[in-house]
């Protein structure tokens, strides 16, 4: 009896850690997705009837936030290119003044530190987790990235009213 409920412990807890990973995985497709969405080039029909691409500043800014969320989380880098990464992030947040790009520019400039003080890339997961967590809530948000604002879930206001009912 009890190899059969260790058996199946064993079994439910392999089951939760597949779910898990199913999960991790489906999410980071979800954020790629989106991020090349955002970053894709509009299609605009011409008087005659071709279909040209345009790269719009919209685009170009979520292409460059796009760059740089994958510069983030890319593990290969040198200790150097990811100085590089840290402070055109940095840079890129600080156009902004609001406690979200304070945390992103505190980040940064805590892991460039660290980097720099000779610590293994290996102690840092926890920072640069949170790091790429916050700059991906800086890329979702409009007033940061204009094309955000077409993958909002909140519903607009079904009526406007001008004045006094």
């Amino acid at each position: 009896m009890n190899d059969l409920l260790a058996k199946q412990s064993k079994a439910l807890q392999t089951i939760d850690r597949l779910k898990v990973d199913a999960s991790k995985h489906g999410h980071k497709q979800r954020v790629s997705r989106m991020l090349e969405l955002m970053s894709k080039p509009k299609l605009w029909e011409l008087g005659n009837g071709e279909v040209q691409e345009v790269h719009t500043a919209s685009t170009e800014r979520a292409q460059e936030l796009m760059e740089l969320y994958q510069g983030l989380n890319d593990t290969t880098l040198t200790i150097d290119e990811r100085l590089d990464v840290l402070l055109n992030t940095k840079w890129t947040a600080k156009d902004f003044d609001c406690p979200l790009t304070r945390d992103i520019v505190e980040l940064c400039d805590r892991e460039a530190e660290m980097l720099n003080r000779g610590r293994s890339e290996s102690t840092l997961g926890g920072l640069r987790k949170r790091l790429s967590n916050l700059f991906l809530q800086f890329i979702e948000t409009p007033d940061f990235n204009p094309e955000a604002a077409r993958f909002l879930k909140t519903q607009q206001p079904m009526l406007s009213s001008t004045g006094p009912i």
